[in-house]
Parts: structure tokens; sequence; C-alpha cells
């Protein structure tokens, strides 16, 4: 049940380097370096691969969400990083593209801290009480189109939840917790 942060990026990879279309390959590439540069916490890289404007909506978490404009795209990822929610792992199971943007879609898988979700107001896991102390990893389908404008770069991501990942918890044991990347080791 390891959570493996390099995954994220692993099937995009693939289809980059597949790629034959000059402007797919473009976006397939900003994807790809988007998700690497997130999970390695490197926001500078991150940022580099958004708008100037950048828009997100997340579906399916409750009313249409998400931050608008560079500031509060920055501090967004600035307050995921600083807490390790970039740590996830994103199995792409299927991707589309073409010079409008990229499509991903498959399972997230991300780890929480007992805290957390018992700030979420759950209060057992699996028939046993919730350890604030402990990890958890909860898995939700998603479905992610990353939009592009006529530079190439993203224009925000437009994130839909098949699922809650709350509904289907699990603790993690300490060497399954997902430990930091670095873009040198990446």
């Amino acid at each position: 049940m390891k959570i493996d942060p390099r995954k994220t990026w692993a099937a995009v990879e693939k289809a980059y380097e597949a790629e034959t279309r000059p402007r797919p390959k473009q976006l397939l590439k900003e994807v790809r370096d988007h998700m690497k540069t997130e999970v390695c916490g490197d926001l500078d890289g991150l940022m580099a691969t958004l708008t100037a404007e950048p828009q997100y909506h997340m579906w399916g978490t409750g009313p249409e969400n998400g931050p608008k404009g560079r500031e509060a795209v920055h501090s967004f990822y600035s307050q995921m990083i600083a807490a390790g929610g970039n740590l996830f792992e994103f199995n792409v199971e299927r991707i589309f593209a073409d010079d409008n943007g990229v499509i991903t879609e498959g399972t997230l898988r991300n780890a929480y801290s007992g805290e957390a979700i018992l700030a979420a107001g759950i209060t057992d896991v699996g028939g046993e009480p919730v350890d604030a102390n402990a990890k958890y990893v909860g898995s939700a389908h998603l479905l992610t189109v990353w939009p592009a404008d006529p530079d190439g770069k993203l224009v925000g991501e437009d994130i839909f939840f098949g699922s809650n990942p709350f509904e289907k918890l699990e603790k993690l044991a300490p060497e399954d917790e997902p430990q930091p990347v670095s873009l040198e080791t990446a």
C-alpha cells in the first residue's frame, strides 16, 4: 500500500515520448513538468508551467471552488507543499491530448494525518478509532482537464473528483508513508 509519488508523472512521460504531433507533445511536456515540480515541491518550476492568471476549478468536493489568479494559485501550492500534501500518487490510466490541452484520468492516492481526518469529522477507520498521530491513505477517482493557452502554458486545472477520498481510508504503516522527492532524484 506504499504511496510512491514518482508514479504521478510516469504515464504522462510515456505519452510524451510516444507523441509525434508537435503541439500535443509540447502540452504533454508542460503537464509532466507541472506534475513533477508539484510532487518535488519546486514552487518556482510549478508556477512556470502556468499562464499569468491561472484558473482552477474543483468539482465533486462540494460547490465549485479552486484558486483563481496567480497570487491565489501560488498561495494554494505554497500551503499544500508546506503541509506535505504534494506527496501524493496519481496513477494515470488514460490520457488524451490535442492542440487545446490534455486530459488525465486515474486514481489519486494521498496520505492524510490523523489530525486532518479527525478535523473532517471522521472518528473511526475500519472500526478502529482514528489515531491523531498516525497517517491514513485515501483514494479517489480523478479526471483532470489541463487547458492551455496559445503559448503552450497551462491555463490551470479543471479537476473532477469521482469519489470522496475520505470514503475509503486505510491506516498507513510508517514505512509506507510517502517520502519527499527531489528534482535531482525524480
